[in-house]
């Protein structure tokens, strides 16, 4: 359900989930509680009233906390991705330090191995998986770039910091793969759930009817704006608020022609 979520713009999941909050917490209990003449009593809506102000309470909470920790994720993706980009860079200049007629078969396997992961491989990050063909550029750059020969003290410098920025190179490849598995656990999710659901409960049981309709409306907005939020923020790779590739398809022209 989240994933297919995830295939509509962030106004649309909006629109829906607002919808349906609204049509569960103040439509359909408005429509029961006029056609068969239902009021709960004085005492009963009190009670539901104190609940129903501790439940928002909460259920704000709930959220509060589980946007800061996706936004911290989101975050921290981010911030690899534009590492990855910056390694990428260093990488290319290293090989230039080289300075060997191999140099531009190595640079040409760089730019290749940065193309793939813009075009082959971040399309399968939103299933969370890596591309093959992806490993394989990259595997055939770190063996041409361990068979340098140096010749003079210079180049055995660039051939250090080649293989040492290759390492770091592979080491961020391997940290934003695992980062395409980051989600909100699943007992945020059941806790969220749990609140809301109690919160709609009460949320029926307020009197006089008016006051049901806005109170328990406006909440439930205000509510459904929070978790649209999580919702479109919750997968790193997925919807439109995904993180992209743009660190990394930046840096490509510069790799050489």
């Amino acid at each position: 359900m989240i994933d297919w979520l995830h295939t509509l713009p962030n106004v649309i999941i909006g629109v829906l989930i607002m919808g349906l909050g609204l049509t569960v917490s103040t439509l359909v209990p408005f429509f029961v509680r006029w056609k068969f003449h239902l009021d709960p009593g004085e005492h009963l809506a009190k009670g539901a009233e104190e609940s129903f102000k501790l439940f928002t309470s909460v259920t704000v909470l709930l959220l509060a906390f589980c946007l800061v920790r996706v936004q911290g994720d989101h975050r921290t993706v981010e911030d690899l991705v534009a590492r990855e980009a910056t390694i990428i860079f260093k990488l290319n200049r290293a090989l230039n330090g080289f300075d060997s007629d191999e140099i531009d078969v190595l640079r040409e396997g760089l730019k290749l191995y940065t193309a793939s992961i813009i075009d082959v491989e971040w399309p399968l990050l939103a299933h969370g998986e890596r591309s093959e063909a992806t490993s394989d550029l990259l595997s055939v750059l770190v063996q041409g770039c361990r068979e340098l020969d140096p010749k003079t003290p210079m180049q055995q410098l660039a051939r250090a910091e080649i293989l040492g920025t290759l390492t770091q190179m592979s080491d961020v490849r391997e940290a934003r793969l695992s980062a395409a598995n980051l989600s909100l656990p699943i007992y945020f999710w059941q806790a969220l759930l749990s609140a809301i659901a109690l919160l709609i409960i009460f949320g029926w049981m307020q009197s006089p009817l008016p006051k049901m309709v806005a109170y328990v409306g406006g909440v439930t907005l205000g509510v459904s704006l929070l978790l649209t939020v999580l919702i479109t923020t919750d997968e790193m790779f997925l919807g439109d608020s995904r993180v992209t590739s743009a660190a990394i398809a930046r840096i490509l022209p510069s790799l050489g022609n």
